[in-house]
């Protein structure tokens, strides 16, 4: 089920990254994040998977995508001449990164020795009464600072207000 939900994860993420159209690739974003919510259940924490299936795949994307039509520049630009030095320094870096992530990976002591945690597992009573309870200020000012964005990009598109 890993490699499934690994998989859906990095075909989302390589589509997004590739489609030319925003709009596309706001949607394999989607994909993307819901890999992720896959793999935090796969975790056992089923209250991060439906915080990321609700919070990422619904309301922040939803909100780019609205940001995308909103601005209307999801018209597809004129590629331009491709370069070839790019594309075999993109290649020769990726591959750099993939080999180094990879030697990190099997050499790590963590892995070596796998010991489970004891600790408890994540409800949402515990998620709301920390969120409440600790880190209100923040859960405010986050807010405020979602709401001035919102009106900042409605105001620069609709000047006449």
């Amino acid at each position: 089920m890993f490699l499934i939900f690994a998989l859906i994860t990095l075909v989302g993420a390589l589509l997004m990254f590739r489609l030319k159209n925003l709009i596309t690739a706001g949607l394999s974003l989607v994909l993307c994040f819901i890999g992720i919510a896959g793999l935090f259940v796969l975790l056992g924490n089923p209250v991060a998977a439906a915080l990321q299936i609700i919070v990422y795949s619904g309301a922040i994307v939803v909100l780019v995508l609205f940001v995308i039509m909103l601005l209307a520049s999801h018209e597809e630009e004129n590629p331009e001449k491709p370069r070839s030095i790019q594309r075999w320094g993109s290649a020769v870096t990726v591959s750099a990164l993939g080999v180094g992530a990879i030697w990190i990976v099997k050499n790590s002591k963590i892995l070596a020795s796998p010991t489970t945690p004891n600790v408890d597992p994540m409800t949402l009573n515990r998620l709301g009464a920390s969120l409440f309870r600790d880190h209100l200020v923040g859960f405010e000012i986050a807010g405020l600072l979602l709401l001035a964005a919102m009106i900042a990009a409605v105001s620069l598109v609709k000047r006449e207000l």
